[in-house]
């Protein structure tokens, strides 16, 4: 009976408005009544491309307060869980991976790298794997579930996980071969990562221009075949790659495989 609850809680999981209403709750239990301030990366940054901590921050006052404007507060929620959809381009083919080779998601140990909120870790789960056995960093967190962590440091010993989802992290990265080497340092053995990398037509200037910094680094990814080399000798095997079909489109660049 506790096993059918608990795959029945993790389809509903799939709804997004639900996931959302559980990050925002705990989020709001966090800051208001905890009155705990967000968690914020002190470490080394020489690796981390200079907005990507203040560009989080958007999402809470810097003294750690909910927004109180309703505007503010819709944002709020939004940031909590940007990304969640997305994030499936990511999962799906792990997932497959895993049917494939006749291993029970519940086993998998998981290693979310740049969630951001807790409905990340939520969408996570509602594909089949343990709270329990998910663990999680990023530079900034609202989140008890969300440790601190830098991916060019990453905080876990060698050959803990089975799994890493590093969704639209590597893009902030000023040493992306560091931290792709950090991701296989804790992999086990044939362990699987999943990439996520937004391709853009728009040039550094114009963005620059438009916004008045530039989001992530100068070196922008621009297909898998880059991704592949940042981990040289290091792959096992590829399941699973997406590359821009239209140069002149936004699109999304996925790359799934395993390490040696």
């Amino acid at each position: 009976m506790q096993s059918f609850f608990r795959k029945f809680y993790k389809l509903f999981l799939r709804i997004n408005a639900l996931r959302n209403l559980i990050s925002f709750t705990k989020a709001f239990f966090y800051l208001k009544i905890l009155r705990k301030k967000p968690k914020i990366y002190n470490g080394n940054k020489e690796n981390i491309s200079s907005k990507t901590i203040s560009s989080n921050m958007r999402v809470v006052h810097e003294e750690g307060k909910l927004p109180e404007h309703p505007t503010e507060r819709f944002l709020f929620n939004i940031g909590l869980n940007q990304g969640n959809p997305k994030s499936d381009m990511i999962i799906e083919p792990v997932n497959s991976v895993l049917s494939s080779k006749l291993i029970p998601k519940e086993r998998v140990k998981v290693l979310s790298i740049g969630p951001r909120s807790l409905g990340e870790i939520l969408n996570i789960q509602s594909h089949g794997y343990e709270y329990k056995n998910i663990s999680a960093i990023d530079l900034f967190s609202i989140s008890s579930k969300i440790n601190i962590g830098d991916i060019h440091n990453i905080p876990y010993e060698d050959d803990k996980f089975d799994v890493i989802f590093c969704g639209w992290v590597i893009a902030y990265s000023e040493n992306k071969k560091l931290a792709c080497s950090e991701i296989v340092r804790v992999l086990k053995p044939g362990g699987i990562f999943s990439i996520g990398v937004s391709y853009s037509p728009i040039t550094n200037e114009e963005q620059i221009k438009k916004r008045g910094y530039l989001i992530g680094t100068k070196d922008r990814i621009i297909n898998t075949q880059e991704i592949k080399d940042l981990f040289e000798n290091s792959i096992n095997q590829i399941y699973f790659e997406t590359n821009p079909e239209n140069k002149d489109l936004h699109s999304q660049i996925i790359l799934t495989g395993s390490v040696k």
